[in-house]
């Protein structure tokens, strides 16, 4: 099954990693989409900021802004449907703190291919999707696209929902960045970013 070759990614469960949070309008990055503009992208920490917070690899604002380390693996692949843009992240209670550099992954490459048939899935009333709690992906989907389509996308359905390929993970792994975790997509469910 093709789906035993994908992961879910998720920032690693731990209360001083903190989240980011936009530091200007978002506004060019659509959903399913290429950005458009250039320059810096501007965070900041996210509330509420750890008493303790750790600069680690990857952080989530929500989609992932990561650091040097991992960028460095993933931009000579030019991944499709991935854009690497330049970030600088602050910390909003230490005005003369240190501006960071990091990367903001803008992924927008979405594929529709959760098998609803088999998947486990709860759903708001008005049909989007809540909650997964049993995820599977349609292999008669995938393999209509080819395999440099769909290495990094979102699942069109759940687009919190961060899929990446065998290949591409073992390439992030290879630099033992800090701050992410990979669930096999047997193994994952939507409270796997709590645990």
């Amino acid at each position: 099954m093709l789906q035993d070759n994908y992961y879910v990614i998720e920032s690693e469960n731990n209360d001083q990693y903190p989240m980011f949070s936009w530091d200007q309008a978002n506004d060019d990055f659509g959903i399913g989409v290429p950005a458009i503009g250039s320059g810096s992208v501007m965070f900041r920490l996210g509330e509420p900021i750890p008493p303790k917070a750790e600069w680690v690899d990857y952080h989530v604002a929500p989609s992932p802004v990561i650091s040097s380390l991992i960028a460095d693996v993933l931009a000579p692949k030019d991944i499709y449907g991935v854009q690497l843009i330049p970030a600088v992240v602050r910390n909003p209670r230490d005005p003369f703190g240190e501006i960071r550099d990091y990367w903001f992954m803008h992924v927008w490459n979405r594929i529709s291919c959760l098998d609803k048939q088999k998947s486990v899935v709860e759903y708001f009333k008005d049909g989007n999707i809540f909650s997964i709690d049993e995820l599977v992906l349609d292999d008669g989907v995938l393999s209509k696209i080819e395999l440099s389509k769909r290495l990094v996308f979102e699942l069109s359905e759940k687009n919190s929902v961060l899929l990446v390929h065998e290949s591409i993970k073992n390439l992030i792994l290879s630099v033992s960045p800090r701050g992410c975790r990979f669930f096999k997509i047997s193994d994952w469910n939507s409270d796997c970013t709590f645990e």
